[in-house]
C-alpha cells in the first residue's frame, strides 16, 4: 500500500506580482526537491493572489453607505466592510470585527480577506478564478511532460471547532470529491449520503506544514496520494453545495 508522503517547500517572502509557475519551479529546486508526474501542488491561495497582485490599499478604499452601515453594526472600519461587501457573494450576519459571508460556496469571516502577512495598510483577496489558475497551471507542467493535480489552499474555521483547517477553493485534475453513495459499509448497510472531501482533505494535511504565521512555506507537494484523476472543468459547484441547501444553515433558520 502506498503511503502519501508531503514534501514542504520553503521560498522567500514575495511582493508584488510575480509568475507563479516560475516561482514554483524555481522554489522547488531550490529546496532540492523535484515535482513528479501524479504529485499534487498545495499551493496558498494568499501566494496565488500575490502573483496576480490582488492587493488593496486600505487608505484608497471609499466605503458605502451599506459598508458604513455594517462597519457600526460588527465594529468594523467601514472600509474593511466595502471590501468585504465586494467580495462576497452573500452575508449572513457577524458578530464584533467580523462580517459572516459566503464567497464561492465556502463561510468565511470577513469573506476571507486577510491583512496578516502582507504590509501594513493593506489588505490581500482572494486570488481571482481560482479554478481557471488551477487548469492553466495544470496544463503548463503538462507541457512539460508531468501530470500533476492543483489545490489552491485557504484556511478556514470550522463550527463549533477550535482553530483552522485547510480547505480547497480551487482544483484541477482530479475529483475532488469522493461519492460512496450506495456502496456497503462493514456491516452490510448502504450508504445513503455519504461523500468524501478528498480536495479538502488533503488542503488540511498539507496546512499543517504550511501554518498560519511566519513559516513562508506556500507549496506543499503531496505525492502517492490516493485520487481519481481527470480533466474535466471544475468550478465551486463541484466541492460545496448552495448554504440554502446545508444541514447547518437549514436548522439554525428553523
Amino acid at each position: 500500500m502506498l503511503i502519501m508522503q508531503l514534501i514542504p517547500i520553503k521560498m522567500p517572502l514575495m511582493n508584488g506580482r510575480f509568475d507563479l509557475y516560475t516561482t514554483l519551479i524555481n522554489g522547488v529546486r531550490d529546496n532540492n526537491e523535484a515535482i513528479k508526474s501524479n504529485d499534487i501542488l498545495v499551493i496558498s491561495s494568499k501566494f496565488v493572489a500575490m502573483s496576480q497582485g490582488s492587493i488593496l490599499e486600505i487608505k484608497n478604499i471609499i466605503p458605502s453607505e451599506r459598508a458604513k452601515s455594517l462597519g457600526a453594526r460588527y465594529s468594523l472600519d467601514s472600509r474593511i466592510a466595502q471590501i468585504v461587501i465586494d467580495e462576497s457573494d452573500d452575508i449572513l450576519g457577524g458578530i464584533e470585527g467580523f462580517i459572516l459571508a459566503v464567497k464561492d460556496g465556502v463561510l468565511a469571516p470577513n469573506a476571507g480577506i486577510d491583512k496578516s502577512n502582507i504590509t501594513n495598510g493593506y489588505i490581500i483577496t482572494h486570488p481571482k478564478e481560482p479554478f481557471i489558475i488551477a487548469k492553466e497551471l495544470r496544463n503548463r507542467f503538462k507541457q512539460d511532460g508531468k501530470n500533476v493535480g492543483i489545490i489552491l489552499n485557504d484556511s478556514r474555521l470550522m463550527p463549533t471547532r477550535r482553530g483552522t483547517i485547510g480547505v480547497a477553493i480551487g482544483v484541477a485534475g482530479f475529483k475532488p470529491v469522493k461519492d460512496f453513495r450506495g456502496r456497503e459499509d462493514l456491516f452490510g448497510n448502504k450508504l445513503r449520503v455519504t461523500l468524501q472531501a478528498v480536495a479538502d482533505s488533503i488542503a488540511t494535511a498539507a496546512n499543517l506544514l504550511m501554518g498560519e504565521s511566519n513559516e513562508s512555506i506556500p507549496l506543499v507537494i503531496v505525492r502517492d496520494a490516493n485520487v481519481e484523476w481527470n480533466d474535466a472543468d471544475l468550478s465551486w459547484s463541484d466541492l460545496a453545495i448552495n448554504h440554502e441547501e446545508c444541514i447547518y444553515m437549514k436548522s439554525l433558520r428553523l
